[in-house]
């Protein structure tokens, strides 16, 4: 019996920590974020290149606007939370894999043929990239912008938002997002996230 009272207090204790788990920085945060084991983001590799979809929480894209607007004072967070609870936003970056031997192999004369492939893509992004529900329904992006990068480097990011008017994007237990590269190869990728734990990000005490 005390064996068993040990157990649930443990499961308590656990049940506890899970519930008051926070964040104290914004490097916290992306840190967080970055860690695959929690859900908001997901990779794949092919034909030489790594493409990594992370999910960015409304929590996020709102200390990110209020570091551009220069907003120190955190009484506004919520006011800028608010912008972007309706939607959701994606970031899709393409890297080259650096452990794939024959990386050349996606046709890519330079630099440059490669950099306007991109930019090829991010052109059309909404014509190959969709989000599909639990229930079936597809979305394509409402919008999508390429990070802004002066210098030519190994990757590239392209923005995207999804909304509905009906809220299913925001309900649904799973959202899948399917692009068919026929830019740079990689075929059809899939990025599967879990409802309940991009819905579940933890408390931001800063």
């Amino acid at each position: 019996m005390l064996r068993g009272l040990q157990s649930s207090i443990s499961i308590f204790i656990l049940i506890v920590m899970s519930c008051s788990s926070s964040i104290d920085s914004e490097e916290e945060l992306l840190k967080w974020l970055g860690d695959a084991d929690n859900g908001f983001v997901k990779k794949t590799k092919a034909n030489g290149f790594v493409l990594s979809m992370k999910y960015l929480p409304e929590e996020y894209l709102a200390l990110n606007e209020m570091n551009k607007d220069n907003i120190t004072d955190m009484n506004s967070f919520q006011e800028y939370v608010n912008k972007f609870k309706n939607s959701k936003t994606f970031l899709l970056t393409i890297s080259h894999d650096k452990e794939t031997v024959n990386a050349g192999n996606y046709d890519v004369a330079n630099l440059s043929e490669y950099g306007q492939r991109i930019r090829d893509l991010s052109f059309n992004i909404k014509d190959v990239l969709v989000l599909k529900t639990s229930s079936g329904k597809k979305y394509n992006p409402v919008l999508t912008t390429m990070e802004n990068a002066y210098e030519i480097a190994n990757k590239k990011s392209i923005y995207m938002v999804f909304s509905d008017d009906q809220k299913e994007i925001l309900n649904s237990e799973q959202l899948d997002i399917v692009f068919q590269d026929s830019f740079l190869d990689t075929g059809i990728s899939h990025f599967v996230f879990e409802g309940k734990k991009i819905n579940n990000l933890p408390n931001l005490n800063f």
